[in-house]
């Protein structure tokens, strides 16, 4: 008597070991995005704070503050000139 064989084990393991393969090139295929993700996160915030700093050289470049004197005596005698002085009653 011949029997045929069965080949239900082999087949159920090829299947397996194809889903543990798709598994596995999935996380790697995760992790591949997560990392893409964290490194283009990071260029834009460096990139901001690039343009910033630059923005505010720039300003700095193109509108400086005013210069004061050299002798603090002579800013203070500005300022002083500059406020509205208080009559004196006249005796």
């Amino acid at each position: 008597m011949r029997t045929r064989r069965d080949y239900s084990c082999e087949i159920m393991g090829i299947i397996v070991l194809t889903v543990l393969s798709a598994l596995s090139h999935f996380w790697y295929i995760l992790i591949a995005i997560c990392v893409v993700t964290g490194l283009t996160v990071a260029v834009l915030l460096i990139s901001r704070i690039f343009l910033r700093v630059g923005k505010g050289l720039l300003t700095h470049v193109l509108f400086p503050a005013p210069r004061r004197g050299r002798d603090p005596e002579v800013n203070v005698s500005v300022d002083i000139a500059r406020r509205t002085r208080p009559s004196l009653p006249v005796a």
